[in-house]
């Protein structure tokens, strides 16, 4: 006679301690949320004390790392008709910047994808490596030596588009171990990436532009001319999608062919070029940047002894 009421008690109690457990954890997720915001606007006002100058720029990564719990950061300008140049970073103590940033600068970037994303289709906005990696992207060799090696699991970046053609990146990553950046911290970003925009506009009046020379299209020409001096047009257009991160399936999908023409096309794309896998051919094309002099408009290839 007694065992309904007491089953029926042990429920109640159940369910007050969830509604419980609830309320805690909304109360410290309201707490880690005002807590973001808290140094989210220390860090603007940092920014604005230091008047808009490289440091506040430091000051502005650190802050956007805090709000999404990013690990390390990047901040890269992209000048019109110029190879990047990577004014900011915030890598941690095991993170090598010879081997992240001067391999980047040195003509990788051009098989970026979010690089690519913001040159090929003029957008902007927050995006992560998930929104603009092209299909297989994870199986390419970038992704090997970008994150894999460095031990990133995801990466947020911000493309900035300014008047004078310019691409401002500023980058987040995720590590081994972290959750990837969710769909609240894209949407966060997004509502202030207007005010980000606005504290880079400030900065960049404030930098000193030293004349260089036109390069950038010179190493997308190099993109374009890499391997057609021993490659067939067929077999350089396999090349360049390869090179980009696509996966053998998606290039035969995209050139209508089956996936064993391609891998036939891919073998003696090999054989001709003297490599042995997809990371030989990367460092390669890397090799042949180096040696290229300034003002070719050939395979870069040409220019390796």
């Amino acid at each position: 006679m007694f065992v309904y009421p007491l089953k029926r008690g042990a429920h109640a109690l159940c369910k007050l301690r969830y509604v419980f457990d609830f309320k805690i954890r909304i109360k410290k997720a309201y707490m880690n949320s005002s807590s973001k915001l808290i140094n989210w606007h220390e860090s603007l006002a940092m920014v604005i004390a230091k008047d808009f100058s490289s440091e506040a720029i430091a000051e502005l990564l650190k802050g956007i790392e805090n709000l999404v719990n990013g690990s390390s950061g990047l901040v890269t300008i992209f000048e019109h008709s110029q190879p990047p140049q990577t004014s900011h970073h915030r890598l941690l103590a095991n993170e090598d910047p010879q081997y992240q940033i001067d391999t980047y600068d040195a003509g990788a970037y051009l098989l970026d994808p979010f690089y690519r994303k913001a040159l090929d289709e003029r957008v902007e906005g927050p995006f992560t490596v998930n929104c603009v990696g092209p299909e297989g992207f994870e199986d390419s060799e970038y992704y090997d030596l970008f994150y894999k090696k460095l031990g990133f699991i995801d990466e947020m970046c911000l493309l900035f588009q300014f008047e004078d053609k310019a691409i401002v990146s500023v980058s987040m990553v995720k590590h081994a171990g972290e959750s990837p950046f969710s769909k609240a911290d894209l949407k966060q970003v997004a509502i202030i990436f207007p005010l980000i925009k606005s504290i880079l506009i400030r900065w960049r009046k404030n930098i000193t532009k030293t004349k260089a020379p036109n390069l950038e299209w010179q190493l997308d020409n190099a993109l374009v001319n890499f391997g057609n001096s021993i490659l067939t047009p067929r077999e350089s257009k396999i090349l360049h999608l390869v090179l980009h991160g696509y996966s053998i399936k998606h290039i035969a999908e995209k050139l209508t062919n089956s996936v064993e023409t391609i891998k036939h096309h891919r073998k003696k794309i090999y054989n001709k070029l003297d490599v042995s896998s997809q990371s030989e051919l990367f460092y390669l094309f890397i090799a042949s940047l180096k040696a290229m002099p300034e003002g070719a408009i050939v395979d870069p290839l040409t220019f390796l002894k």
